[in-house]
């Protein structure tokens, strides 16, 4: 399905904005760009250290997180993520290559709501999404 025929629902009206957190740039570009095209309002970041900046400063309604970062890795982030009142509550999608079941239980113990191995249909990124931002609507 093409980004032009499936459009996201926010919150009423309002646009869902989400941080893509991704260190390599063809990756997080390719998902930035489709996730625009549905509707979304997307942020992104290479780093966790941008991740954690934006997310402090930023109003969001979901973040996408790779594991494997190059400064803080996802687990950090999620972990620094959900200690801080003010991210605490933001859902947060695991996005990455690892796919060890020891790795799915980690990211959910640092605090990832969601677990989803790269490559990853755009598509079924979008549903977890609308999942996510459905439950804390």
């Amino acid at each position: 399905m093409s980004a032009q025929s499936r459009r996201v629902k926010g919150h009423g009206r309002r646009t869902i904005r989400l941080l893509l957190v991704d260190d390599d740039a063809v990756t997080r570009e390719g998902y930035a760009a489709y996730l625009a095209g549905v509707g979304y309002d997307v942020l992104s970041a290479a780093t966790g250290h941008e991740a954690l900046t934006l997310a402090a400063t930023s109003a969001l309604d979901v973040i996408v997180l790779d594991l494997a970062l190059p400064d803080i890795d996802g687990w950090e982030v999620a972990r620094q993520l959900k200690a801080a009142p003010r991210t605490a509550p933001i859902p947060i999608i695991a996005l990455t290559g690892a796919n060890l079941p020891h790795e799915r239980v980690s990211a959910m113990r640092a605090g990832c709501d969601r677990y989803l191995v790269k490559p990853c249909e755009p598509i079924d990124l979008v549903d977890t999404i609308q999942r996510c931002v459905a439950k804390t609507a």
